[in-house]
């Protein structure tokens, strides 16, 4: 979203997930702090010969380094985006999680190197098999039940904006919407359409309408 949304062209080199440790080292990145010591996205700039990883890094670097292109993190407005994204934004993902790891799991790893990688690596976190994360009955109801209310405050937050308003901070959108936007479509596109939580975000009427702005920078 943020390349598209400032008009900057790209190429995407596409990584396994046991890939992501070792290209990181290769390119002299140092580790995070947390179980998952190198992430994607990560881009680097040939114009500069830079590197930015961490989705809101790299939304600020282009913010300074293409300031002429629309901006993603407004000055003055970093740390309230922040926040926004650790009480609101990841909540309301985290609620999908169980829901997501075991079709995440099927549909997205490459060979059996990355399947054993992904293993290894979530399931101790977990605390048990991919496959016996899916919820079910009330705790699946629940879950269903929190991301409606994730997505209710935040048509509530953007409605603030104004009648005709969808986006978190203004007229455009900020980092914070390329979040929402990213965690959503990721979560209906491996769930699949006609998954109960699917449903719930497509059938919710904020979010059908965002996603649908939205999908001009995907």
């Amino acid at each position: 979203y943020a390349l598209n949304i400032k008009g900057l062209s790209f190429k995407t080199e596409w990584l396994s997930f046991a890939e992501v440790g070792p290209k990181m080292k290769a390119l002299g990145l140092a580790p995070q702090e947390g179980f998952l010591q190198y992430t994607i996205p990560t881009i680097y700039d040939p114009n500069t010969d830079k590197l930015a990883t961490d989705s809101f890094a790299i939304a600020k670097y282009l913010d300074d380094t293409y300031p002429n292109t629309p901006r993603l993190v407004v000055p003055g407005t970093a740390g309230l985006q922040e926040a926004y994204i650790e009480k609101v934004v990841e909540p309301l993902l985290a609620a999908m999680v169980p829901s997501f790891a075991y079709p995440a799991y099927e549909q997205c790893c490459m060979d059996e190197t990355d399947r054993e990688y992904l293993r290894r690596t979530r399931e101790p976190v977990f605390g048990k098999k991919l496959e016996d994360m899916e919820l079910e009955g009330e705790a699946f109801t629940a879950a269903c039940r929190s991301v409606e209310a994730s997505l209710d405050a935040i048509s509530r937050h953007v409605a603030a904006n104004g009648a005709d308003a969808v986006f978190i901070a203004g007229d455009s959108p900020s980092h914070a919407d390329t979040a929402i936007a990213a965690g959503l479509v990721c979560m209906v596109k491996i769930l699949g359409k006609e998954h109960g939580l699917s449903k719930v975000i497509l059938e919710h009427g904020w979010a059908k309408r965002y996603l649908d702005v939205m999908s001009k920078w995907a």
